[in-house]
């Protein structure tokens, strides 16, 4: 296997995908397929799932030879810390070899004489995990929005309590963080202001989400310009990065809070 990121934009992305996974596990599978590049996992809360999909057309360079699945199970930590070595302008190379299946090989090199090309070595694991199947389903609602804009409302009610309301109706959508000695922030987002915005007929929806976890899934904000919410009565809200492709993009899938009334 030998994977390429040449292009400066794309392999700031795929760095910056991995910088805050810590935050939700340790250990990850990396799942290299013929035709993509494909990880799913859950936080130790079992709270919140979240899956990597890159179609090899996103990569600028995808070999794969095996007419398997190669799974790589990887220190999420680790694989940060390697990755946060790379230059500007470094070119990522990921090779594997089926006869020293216990290594990935990572390489940063570039054609600046005032860089210097790096090679890591990083062990490799046996996990076992088995992958959820996650069915589609018609939301009830949904809306984009600016990710630095979101994840910085999610920063600010953070400071106000471990818990956003969200109500979203036909005219606005409200959010919602209070907590006993510390106050109470409420933000209108004017369905106006929104780049999309769907909802049923008629429906106010009142769900509750952990602000910790959502500030974990909002860390990820500077890898798209635009993230997509998607809203179901009951159901974990699902947050949508697309990385350019159709198919590229990190979705990440968090259950509601239960409330008490």
């Amino acid at each position: 296997m030998n994977v390429v990121l040449s292009t400066p934009q794309k392999a700031d992305t795929f760095c910056a995908m991995f910088q805050h996974m810590k935050a939700f596990t340790e250990h990850v599978n990396v799942m290299f397929e013929s035709d993509h590049m494909y990880l799913q996992s859950m936080d130790s809360a079992r709270v919140s799932v979240f899956e990597y999909n890159l179609p090899s057309a996103w990569f600028d360079k995808y070999e794969h030879t095996n007419g398997a699945a190669i799974p790589l199970g990887v220190n999420s930590t680790l694989l940060f810390k390697i990755l946060n070595t790379r230059d500007k302008n470094q070119t990522i190379t990921l090779a594997f070899d089926p006869e020293n299946n216990d290594k990935l090989y990572i390489s940063f090199t570039s054609d600046s004489k005032t860089v210097f090309d790096k090679h890591f070595e990083l062990p490799l694991m046996d996990l076992e995990y088995e992958l959820m199947s996650i069915p589609e389903m018609e939301c009830d609602a949904e809306f984009s929005i600016p990710s630095g804009t979101f994840a910085s409302l999610v920063g600010q009610l953070k400071m106000f309590g471990e818990t956003m309301d969200i109500e979203c109706s036909e005219e606005k959508i409200e959010l919602i963080s209070l907590s006993e000695g510390l106050g109470k922030m409420n933000v209108n987002i004017d369905i106006e202001d929104l780049d999309s915005y769907a909802i049923n007929e008629g429906e106010v929806m009142k769900l509750s989400f952990s602000l910790t976890m959502l500030n974990n899934i909002c860390a990820f904000s500077k890898v798209a310009k635009d993230m997509e919410i998607k809203l179901i009565k009951n159901y974990p809200m699902k947050i949508i990065y697309s990385l350019g492709l159709d198919d590229a993009k990190m979705t990440f899938y968090l259950a509601p809070k239960i409330n008490d009334d």
